[in-house]
C-alpha cells in the first residue's frame, strides 16, 4: 500500500487535493520563486558533468538573465552527441531510464531523452493529479481510489505514456486492462480490444489515451457494432446483464447502445490535437468530457485543464519556462540566423508563443525547442480561483500554413472544419502548393465509402466552413481573388496502404501514418502512389 492510497483509504482529501492539485492556488510570485530555486539546482547538477562543462563550462550562470544570456536555444541537434548513443557517463550521476522520442523530421530512427528517477516519478504524479481533475465536481474533491480499473491505451516501453503508466501503477494501486505486463506484448488495436473485452467484466474508472480512440469506439456502439449477439457468446453471466442494463437504457432512451450505458467512467483523460476535435463525441458517448493535458518525452508530463476544464497551467517544477513570442518566431524562421527574445512565466500576455523549456529534477535539456505553439487565452481564472497563465495548444511550428500573409492554417482548423462539413473520410493531408502563380490550401482526402457527393459539392462544403473558423479568408478572397482551396481525392485505402508499407519497412509506431500537415515530398509520393 503506497502513502497515497493511505492518504486516500483515510479520507484525507484536503491533504491529497492540495498535495497534487495544489499548484492552481500559488501566486505568480510563488510559481517563480519555485522556477528559479529548481534551475539554480539544476546548475548545481549538471556543473561537474562532461554535457553540463560543454554548455557553460565550469562556471555555471548566477542568475536566471544570466543563463538566457550565455545559454543558446537548442534543438535536439545539440545534444546528439550525448544522448542518441546513451552516453550515461557524460551525464550527471544518476539512475536513469530512457524515453523514445520518434520526432517528425524522421532524420534519426528515435530519439533517446534521459529519465531521473524524480522525472519518472513525477509523471505518476501528474497522472494522479489528471485523474482527480478529471472525475471531481468541485474544487477538493477527490474520487479516485486504490483499484480503480483503468483502460490501457497508451504507447509501451520506452514510449512516454509506457513510464507514465508504470508510475502511475507505483504510485496509486491501480489496475490496469489489459495488465501492463501482458499489454505491452499487444499491438495497439489489440490491446484495445483486449481492454473493453476485459473492462465488460473489471467497469472501466479511467480511460488515458487518444480522444479519437474512444470517439471511433463510441461511433461503432452508436452504428450498432457494439451490441452484435455475436458479441454476447462466451460471456460471463455478470457481463451479460451489465450488457442487458445497457440494452434497456439505450431503449428507454430511443437511441442505439452507447458506451456510457455499460461503463460509468468517473474521468477522460486525454491530449493531443484530436482532443477538440473529439471533445463533443466524447462527452456524448462515454458521458464524461476529456480532461486535456500536455506532454512531450522531451519535457516531460507539463500542464493539465483545471477542474473547469478550461484553460491549462504549466506545473512549475517540471520545467523552467521561456517563452517566444509569435512575432519573435516568425522572424527567426524567416531568418534562422536571427535569435529570437524570450519572455518568462510572468511577462506573459495573451497571444501567441513558441514554448522553450529547461529540464528540472535533473534533466539534461536547457533552452529547448520542440517547435511546438501555445495559445495564452488568459492570464488568470475567476472561476477557480487561479491567478497563473492558461493555456491551448495552438500549433507546431512547422505545420502552419500561410496564404499571403493573411490566413494561417493550422491542423486543428482545418480539422475543425471539415468535421463541420460533415464529411465522411478516413484520413486527410494538406500542403500548400503553388497553382497558377500564387499559393493555396490544398487537401488530400479519402473518403470512407465510395458514394459520396461531387468533389466540387464537398470542396464548397468545406470551403465554406473554413470561412467560418477563418474569419479572414473572405477579406483575402476579396484581395488575391478566388480559388484558394483545392480538394483531392486520394484512391480506396491510400492511408492504410501507407501504414502497411511502413510497418513492413520497420517504421517507428509514430512513422506509420503521414502527418495531416506539410507532408515531405517522400512521405507525399508514397501516399498518392499505391504502386
Amino acid at each position: 500500500m503506497t502513502l497515497t492510497s493511505d492518504l486516500i483509504k483515510q479520507s484525507q482529501k484536503e491533504k491529497v487535493w492540495s498535495r497534487y492539485c495544489g499548484h492552481f492556488d500559488l501566486s505568480m510570485e510563488e510559481y517563480m520563486q519555485i522556477q528559479e530555486r529548481l534551475l539554480f539546482e539544476q546548475f548545481t547538477l549538471l556543473k561537474d558533468s562532461a554535457i553540463g562543462n560543454h554548455f557553460f563550462g565550469k562556471n555555471p550562470p548566477k542568475s536566471v538573465q544570466e543563463f538566457r544570456e550565455r545559454i543558446p536555444l537548442t534543438t535536439y541537434e545539440d545534444y546528439v552527441d550525448f544522448l542518441l548513443d546513451k552516453k550515461e557517463e557524460m551525464l550527471p550521476k544518476a539512475n536513469y531510464r530512457w524515453a523514445r522520442t520518434s520526432g517528425r523530421s524522421g532524420r534519426y530512427k528515435c530519439k533517446w531523452i534521459p529519465l531521473t528517477d524524480r522525472m519518472y516519478g513525477r509523471y505518476g504524479e501528474v497522472a494522479l493529479t489528471a485523474m482527480i481533475l478529471s472525475s471531481c465536481s468541485y474544487k477538493g474533491d477527490v474520487k479516485v481510489q486504490p483499484g480503480d480499473v483503468l483502460l490501457l491505451a497508451t504507447a509501451p516501453l520506452p514510449y512516454t505514456s509506457g513510464y507514465v503508466s508504470h508510475s502511475t501503477a507505483d504510485l496509486l494501486d491501480v489496475r490496469f486492462v489489459p495488465p501492463l505486463e501482458e499489454g505491452e506484448k499487444m499491438e495497439f488495436a489489440d490491446r484495445i480490444a483486449a481492454g473493453f473485452s476485459q473492462g465488460m467484466e473489471t467497469g472501466i474508472d479511467y480511460f488515458y489515451g487518444l480522444a479519437s480512440v474512444l470517439g471511433k469506439m463510441g461511433e461503432r456502439f452508436a452504428e450498432g457494432g457494439g451490441s452484435s449477439k455475436s458479441s454476447i457468446k462466451g460471456m460471463k453471466l455478470k457481463t451479460v446483464l451489465k450488457l442487458l442494463k445497457g440494452l434497456i437504457i439505450a431503449k428507454a432512451n430511443r437511441r442505439n447502445l452507447l458506451p456510457k450505458d455499460i461503463w460509468k467512467l468517473k474521468g477522460v483523460m486525454t491530449g493531443g490535437m484530436d482532443t477538440d476535435i473529439y471533445r463533443e463525441k466524447v462527452e456524448y458517448y462515454w458521458g464524461k468530457p476529456p480532461l486535456e493535458g500536455y506532454a512531450c518525452t522531451e519535457g516531460g508530463m507539463q500542464a493539465l485543464q483545471g477542474c473547469n476544464y478550461k484553460g491549462m497551467l504549466l506545473f512549475p517544477d517540471i520545467n523552467f519556462y521561456e517563452f517566444i513570442p509569435f512575432d519573435e518566431h516568425l522572424k527567426n524562421k524567416k531568418d534562422p540566423n536571427y535569435v529570437p527574445k524570450t519572455v518568462l512565466s510572468n511577462e506573459l500576455a495573451l497571444g501567441i508563443y513558441e514554448i522553450v523549456f529547461t529540464n528540472l529534477l535533473g534533466g539534461v535539456l536547457q533552452r529547448y525547442r520542440v517547435g511546438d505553439l501555445i495559445r495564452i487565452d488568459s492570464l488568470q481564472d475567476e472561476e477557480i480561483r487561479c491567478n497563473l497563465p492558461q493555456f491551448r495548444f495552438y500549433s507546431r511550428g512547422d505545420d502552419l500554413i500561410d496564404l499571403s500573409n493573411m490566413v494561417r492554417f493550422t491542423e486543428k482548423s482545418i480539422w475543425q472544419s471539415i468535421n463541420a462539413a460533415g464529411v465522411k473520410y478516413m484520413d486527410w493531408t494538406a500542403r500548400k502548393e503553388v497553382e497558377n502563380g500564387k499559393p493555396i490550401l490544398h487537401l488530400y482526402m479519402e473518403f470512407l465509402n465510395s458514394e459520396h457527393p461531387p468533389i466540387s459539392k464537398i470542396q464548397a462544403m468545406i470551403e465554406e466552413q473554413i470561412a467560418i473558423f477563418h474569419p479572414d479568408y473572405n477579406g483575402m478572397k476579396e484581395i488575391v481573388g478566388d480559388h484558394n482551396f483545392k480538394l483531392t481525392e486520394l484512391q480506396r485505402g491510400a492511408f492504410d496502404h501507407f501504414t502497411e508499407s511502413q510497418r513492413a519497412a520497420g517504421a517507428d509506431l509514430a512513422h506509420l501514418k503521414p502527418p495531416h500537415m506539410q507532408p515531405k515530398d517522400h512521405i507525399f509520393e508514397k501516399l498518392i502512389n499505391l504502386e
